[in-house]
């Protein structure tokens, strides 16, 4: 049961749709899952207007003594193709970490001089000392925040930070780098985290990169970096929607938790939900687990959702209104036999089990084995229950193989990785394989 968003031929990039798993809940009290999917389209400029908005990027770079070697060669190749993105009407900046903090090239704009410039001084850039992540990162970001937007303007301005270590100078604790993350985040700076390599904090880039509406992506082996960063600065390029948040205000007798890795801030019945910069092609399904409680009423209120951002081009704010069908209450034995929308519960089944993935990895690293087995199975028998489309089965699949892990031992570090860059990842959404447009 989909509610069509009526907006969505108005010539936004961006609309929004609501469907329920089922049109009705029990007298009883009940609980149910709402889906509110976010799609972007390619935006048509009107001749005149500007090709795309500019981008400010700050490349901030571990340069520690691990990053010897390969790593640090792929780095460089890779910075080279990123900013082989950028155009005159970007800027960029580079910054590099070890035991101390270099600006090695203040923002400027990215002009063909500059991009010389920029990649004669990565030449002469070599691993030493320890990580010092705070400070480089926040160097960046700094650089970013002393830039004045163009008139008329949004600038998107983004920091991309590369480790592949943990942080043992400055700021270490992962919850004051997330507020700041979360704080940064709210002048206008997201933030992108690459961990590199298996000896990176994967809870604590993760964690930074939702709070600040980046990216986290893990990079297995040096050899993906060009990949990476090139994937990075096009969707930068393909910026339709900056510092998206959804609001869903609910009625008396109802309460919600969303599922997916966005920062949630809820005041009385209204949630706000922090979502990242939407590009062009790109599909979010925000899954809520609703509870309703008893009642006699057969008619429950609507539920109210607003989506905001601002438009790239124009610096203007924008608002965009998704209406959501009411439910009705039936009794307990109607409610069991009503037809279920099959893709809210696969959707709601995944990313109910990659949150219990990252649970469960969290336990792994606190050394409680067994628990973090125990929820691999749980995950697994939950999905059981859910439409078996490929993705399910093969979460499945990967839930069993968890579980029979030795008690005696930890998980390895890439499983850890892998399995937290997958929730990332399918909780926030990207870009729609073309098959699906």
């Amino acid at each position: 049961m989909t509610t069509t968003n009526p907006n969505a031929g108005t010539g936004q990039p961006i609309a929004i749709a609501a469907s329920w798993e089922r049109p009705v809940v029990s007298v009883d009290g009940d609980d149910i899952a709402l889906m509110l999917r976010i799609t972007t389209r390619q935006r048509i400029n009107l001749p005149g207007q500007p090709r795309r908005a500019p981008i400010d990027v700050a490349v901030v770079l571990d340069r520690s003594g691990s990053m010897s070697g390969e790593k640090i060669r792929l780095v460089k190749e890779a910075v080279d193709v990123a900013i082989g993105h950028l155009d005159d009407n970007d800027r960029v900046s580079l910054v590099t970490f070890d035991s101390v903090v270099e600006v090695v090239r203040p923002l400027a704009r990215a002009t063909a001089g500059t991009k010389a410039e920029l990649r004669s001084a990565l030449d002469d850039v070599d691993a030493r000392g320890t990580t010092y992540l705070s400070g480089g990162w926040l160097n960046g970001c700094q650089q970013l925040a002393a830039a004045q937007p163009g008139f008329g303007l949004a600038r998107i301005q983004r920091a991309l930070l590369l480790t592949d270590g943990l942080a043992n100078m400055g700021i270490t604790d992962p919850g004051r780098l997330t507020r700041h993350a979360s704080e940064i985040r709210a002048r206008g700076i997201a933030t992108t985290a690459m961990g590199v390599g298996v000896d990176f904090d994967e809870m604590l880039l993760s964690a930074m990169a939702e709070a600040g509406g980046g990216n986290f992506r893990f990079i297995g082996h040096p050899s993906e970096l060009p990949g990476f960063f090139a994937d990075e600065l096009g969707e930068l390029t393909n910026i339709v929607g900056l510092r998206p948040k959804l609001e869903l205000t609910l009625p008396h007798g109802m309460r919600a938790r969303l599922v997916n890795a966005f920062p949630v801030k809820r005041v009385a019945k209204t949630l706000t939900i922090d979502l990242r910069d939407l590009a062009s092609g790109d599909e979010i399904d925000l899954i809520f687990t609703i509870r309703t409680v008893p009642g006699t009423a057969v008619r429950i209120p609507a539920l109210q959702a607003t989506l905001t951002w601002t438009d790239p081009e124009s610096g203007r704010n924008i608002e965009l209104g998704c209406p959501i069908d009411p439910i009705s209450r039936v009794s307990a034995e109607e409610a069991a036999i009503v037809p279920t929308d099959d893709v809210v519960r696969e959707r709601a089944g995944l990313e109910l089990a990659a949150r219990a993935h990252r649970e469960a990895i969290r336990l792994d690293r606190e050394g409680r084995f067994e628990e973090s087995r125990h929820q691999f199975r749980s995950v697994r028998q939950a999905l059981l229950a859910a439409p078996q489309s490929a993705d399910v089965r093969d979460q499945i699949r990967i839930s069993e193989e968890l579980a029979s892990s030795s008690v005696a031992a930890p998980l390895s570090e890439r499983i850890r990785k892998e399995r937290v860059a997958y929730h990332s990842r399918h909780s926030r959404g990207g870009r729609r394989p073309e098959n699906t447009r």
